[in-house]
């Protein structure tokens, strides 16, 4: 990479294109309080058309014995040094031999899919250069180098921060959310935005395809997915009913600290 691709680089990781963190307050009616920490907000700017791209990286670091929740970090904070904002990374892994796979799944909005193209040769340290290319999700041929699903993938739980408009209430967005995300249930709800917790990677991955597109009348985005890890918090009986009866076997939510 020559010099000025480096400067341009530089440049986007400036403090006024990098999102800032916020925390968000809310009451369930019924239910109890919740304070978590999300992933940097997207600048107002962002409301373009909310559709997700699928994009593939290697080159980072997959030796024993790094958490996979460290390497999913590590991208974030590349790409978000460069402003670029990662929806969502995913690490895969080996559930035989518990090993890293090499490659892995970013998402991001549409609008920065280009961005995050010239990210192509970037240094993540120790000499680790990223490899990174679009994989639409109608493409499959990189399936291959992926390990298979492990079943038990279908009972873990994630948790997106979905934005909606403002003007429906509680209820519409139940309704919404039921053809949305069938197995989905609201964790925590304010006014044009809520905390949905889903179960299995295959629903996640139809929640980010959808982002952008119109349920019910009203537009749909996923901001982020919350990682897996680090805070636990209690449901309500009403939340749980809410969650059917996946939620009998996960009783615990995991998001970040």
């Amino acid at each position: 990479m020559d010099e000025s691709t480096n400067k341009g680089l530089e440049s986007k990781g400036s403090d006024a294109e990098i999102r800032k963190r916020s925390i968000v307050h809310a009451i369930r009616q019924g239910g109890y309080r919740s304070k978590m920490k999300l992933r940097p907000k997207l600048n107002d700017s962002y409301a373009g058309s909310s559709i997700i791209r699928r994009m593939v990286v290697k080159g980072y670091d997959t030796s024993p014995p790094t958490p996979r929740e460290d390497v999913e970090e590590a991208l974030r904070t590349h790409f978000a040094s460069r402003g670029i904002y990662l929806i969502h990374a995913d690490v895969p892994v080996d559930y035989e031999t518990r090993a890293l796979c090499s490659h892995a799944f970013i998402y991001v909005y549409e609008e920065y899919e280009a961005e995050a193209l010239m990210l192509e040769g970037s240094d993540m340290g120790r000499g680790r250069i990223l490899e990174i290319m679009s994989y639409p999700f109608e493409d499959h041929h990189l399936d291959h180098v992926f390990p298979p699903t492990n079943p038990s993938d279908d009972m873990l739980q994630r948790t997106l921060d979905i934005t909606f408009d403002t003007s429906l209430d509680e209820d519409d967005v139940d309704k919404m959310l039921l053809e949305y995300l069938p197995d989905s249930g609201i964790m925590v709800f304010s006014k044009g935005s809520a905390l949905v917790v889903i179960f299995g990677l295959d629903t996640m991955v139809t929640a980010l395809k959808l982002s952008g597109t119109s349920v019910r009348g009203s537009k749909i985005a996923v901001k982020t997915v919350l990682p897996i890890k680090l805070v636990r918090c209690g449901l309500s009986s009403a939340a749980r009913f809410s969650l059917g009866k996946k939620a009998k076997t996960c009783s615990m939510f995991k998001t970040t600290d």
